[in-house]
């Protein structure tokens, strides 16, 4: 009888599962990361319909030649995350990052939203003077709008190239470097100047938004040298297994949540999902599971706790966060998670905490996003569209 054996039932268990959440990445076969990538854009397409329609963003008499011309360009456009997390994505991605090739990718996101804006004003179509009226309030309202979209475009190719070179020169410094270096604070830098233009500008220029999370994977992932194994980037499942343990981590951790809850009385039971239109139920699932999903794992699953699990794992000290980087980075990120939900309310700041302990042991078990970004959507869904938060706000 060997020494895990002699753990019992339970201790042997947990030993198995940190083995398995602590090992290395295998490399993605790729199986079904097309298709996916393919499915998203009739889904974007119907998505962005449904909300120039009938959603938060719709306008009374917009011409109806806009509506399906934004939702073509968005479609395209947020759906090359996917693509990103594709094999033929990446090998696209890796050969653009070429020095003779990078300035094509670094105007890429900017000559898609500007060709955009000229299809509008080609077309004659008054959306396009809408987006002018926007701009009265800010800082740049006396430039001409012409003067703004030059200067625009330097401010968002200039970060982007900025966030690339720096990435591209700690990819050289792994190159020749005899041990990994994992993802640490200089490449977060990296990412910083590369996305922080478009989180700035994509309330005036419309399709950005639909940029900055791919602009960050392209910093991140590829450009740092690191490759997508080492930050789990894939949205497909490995097994139904992993897809079992998904399921079982979001009914076991919808049921804590709710029996937590509903004795301390900070929620009460609407049922508001069950009696809305399949318009405002698509819209939530869409919103929930695909946009705020995707971009907030991203940031925290694949972001922060790989950088912090990187961290723990080159502590000097021989200790449990050494022995246990994953597990450790999952505690500390789903305090992080809780607390930019501080100005939410104590309710919400307890659902984020549980949540994201649920998410990061659905990222780090499954090795990538299909877990962490289904139960964020879901969990979002079925809770927040049922249930009345006491103190959200």
């Amino acid at each position: 009888m060997n020494q895990t054996e002699k753990l019992g039932p339970v201790p042997n268990l947990f030993a198995r599962f940190t083995q398995h959440v602590e090992s290395p990445v295998p490399a993605y076969s790729g199986r079904g990361e097309v298709a996916l990538a393919v499915l998203v854009l009739p889904l974007t397409f119907l998505y962005k319909v449904l909300d120039c329609l009938y959603g938060k963003n719709a306008i009374p008499g917009q011409a109806w030649p806009y509506i399906p011309l934004l939702s073509v360009f968005t479609a395209l456009a947020f759906s090359s995350v996917f693509w990103l997390a594709t094999r033929p994505g990446a090998n696209w991605i890796v050969r653009m990052l070429k020095p003779d090739k990078r300035q094509w990718l670094i105007f890429l996101p900017v000559g898609f939203s500007g060709s955009f804006l000229v299809a509008i004003w080609g077309m004659g179509l008054p959306e396009f003077s809408t987006h002018v009226l926007s701009m009265r309030t800010a800082p740049w309202a006396d430039f001409s709008y012409p003067v703004f979209a030059i200067l625009a475009a330097m401010l968002l190719s200039g970060g982007f190239w900025t966030g690339l070179h720096f990435a591209g020169n700690l990819a050289a410094i792994r190159k020749n470097s005899d041990h990994l270096i994992p993802f640490g604070w200089r490449d977060l830098g990296c990412v910083l100047p590369a996305v922080l233009p478009f989180l700035i500008l994509q309330e005036q220029i419309p399709l950005l938004w639909c940029f900055t999370t791919p602009v960050a994977v392209i910093v991140m992932v590829f450009a740092s040298g690191l490759g997508r194994e080492h930050f789990c980037f894939s949205f497909v499942p490995r097994s139904w297994r992993e897809t079992g343990f998904i399921l079982l981590l979001m009914v076991s951790g919808l049921l804590l949540f709710l029996l937590v809850s509903l004795g301390a009385g900070t929620i009460s039971y609407s049922g508001g999902l069950w009696r809305s239109n399949w318009t405002v139920i698509y819209d939530s699932v869409f919103t929930w599971l695909l946009i705020v999903g995707i971009s907030e794992e991203i940031i925290f699953r694949c972001g922060i706790l790989t950088l912090i699990g990187g961290l723990l794992a080159r502590k000097q000290r021989m200790s449990w966060w050494k022995q246990h980087p994953r597990l450790g980075a999952v505690l500390l990120t789903s305090l992080l998670f809780a607390l930019a939900h501080l100005f939410r309310g104590a309710t919400l700041i307890f659902l984020a905490l549980l949540a994201s302990l649920l998410y990061g042991l659905a990222f780090i078990a499954g090795k990538s996003l299909f877990g962490p970004v289904l139960l964020h959507g879901l969990l979002n869904v079925l809770v927040l569209m049922n249930f009345h938060l006491s103190d959200f706000k």
